[in-house]
């Protein structure tokens, strides 16, 4: 049997969407090569050293991602300006067999690659160069090279060679295939109106509305559903919990459905639980999608809108535009 190297967030487990990448990318890249190999994870986040490349060349296979690893300020380093810190010099010295699986650019509004905080905007614009020099050596060495939106392959084309534009293609996230194949056929969802709210960079999700009033206006609404006898619950998709605190506060009945739990069976029992999901995670989304579970998306971030234009999904009465729209007008 073959052997595969899986290099990937393999500590996010808290991350219900990080956890699903680690088996649904194993089982969508045995299904593209046509045979079941032997796996080996590897943490993505571990800066590369020589003896490294000499172990990873033990593989058949190396396979990267999936997941937004291109984000700069998730382990932020001038190594390769990305997750995976690996010197251009030394992705040269890998002899296996590389695929680049469904990653994503994953860069909050007006971030660039130039921004290795999470907090501010101050740019090292030396960056630029050694993520160019990084990626396009990847691209080169990697046999196949996805992306798991359209509009994130738009978005890694600025930064590199035109002529390496056509080895960057378009692949669903491999949690979507895994998710619908495994769980979808026997599904059923349950009755609670409930809403994913992510924590994390409110400085870069919040950047015209305020974080405070875009809860104000969920409590409107949410209140408006209680009176019309909707049950509402509250998913905390990474162990976020500020919104469910708000509601505690304001002294809103729910229930808290927990997918931080590394364990994907109970993760889809959380989903059986919901009647339509608001969401502002791109993996509660798309997990959703698979499922055939009625989802409505709450955009602080470019990947939730690329989702839906690859779907066909881009319609209003599905999706707001939180900095831009008012939700209150959007939904009732």
């Amino acid at each position: 049997m073959k052997k595969a190297l899986h290099i990937y967030a393999v500590n996010g487990k808290s991350n219900s969407g990080d956890f699903l990448l680690g088996p649904a990318t194993k089982y969508g890249f045995e299904a593209s090569i046509g045979e079941s190999v032997l796996w080996t994870n590897f943490d993505v986040r571990k800066i590369i050293k020589k003896e490294d490349i000499i172990f990873i060349n033990n593989f058949d296979y190396v396979v990267i991602g999936g997941g937004g690893v291109l984000l700069p300020d998730t382990n932020p380093n001038k190594i390769s300006c990305w997750q995976w810190a690996c010197h251009h010099s030394l992705i040269s010295l890998i002899d296996s067999e590389i695929h680049v699986y469904s990653i994503g650019w994953n860069h909050f509004h007006n971030q660039k690659i130039t921004m290795p905080n999470r907090d501010n905007d101050l740019e090292d614009l030396e960056r630029s160069e050694i993520f160019k020099k990084n990626i396009e050596m990847l691209i080169k060495k990697s046999k196949t090279f996805t992306m798991r939106h359209e509009g994130d392959c738009a978005e890694l084309k600025k930064h590199i060679d035109p002529n390496l534009h056509n080895k960057v293609k378009f692949l669903f996230c491999p949690v979507v295939k895994y998710i619908r194949e495994k769980y979808r056929k026997d599904f059923k969802s349950g009755e609670y109106v409930t809403f994913e709210i992510k924590d994390d960079r409110p400085n870069r999700r919040y950047f015209k509305k305020n974080r405070n009033d875009f809860y104000i206006e969920l409590l409107y609404y949410i209140k408006q559903l209680i009176l019309s006898g909707e049950k509402i619950a509250v998913m905390s998709h990474d162990g976020s919990v500020s919104f469910a605190r708000f509601l505690q506060s304001q002294k809103i009945p729910f229930i808290l459905l927990n997918n931080t739990i590394a364990n994907q069976d109970k993760i889809i029992e959380n989903y059986s639980m919901v009647k339509k999901l608001f969401c502002t995670a791109g993996h509660s989304q798309m997990t959703a999608y698979a499922l055939g579970l009625d989802f409505y998306s709450l955009i602080n971030h470019d990947k939730l809108q690329f989702f839906l234009e690859d779907t066909g999904m881009l319609k209003e009465d599905r999706f707001c535009l939180i900095n831009e729209h008012s939700l209150i007008e959007r939904l009732i």
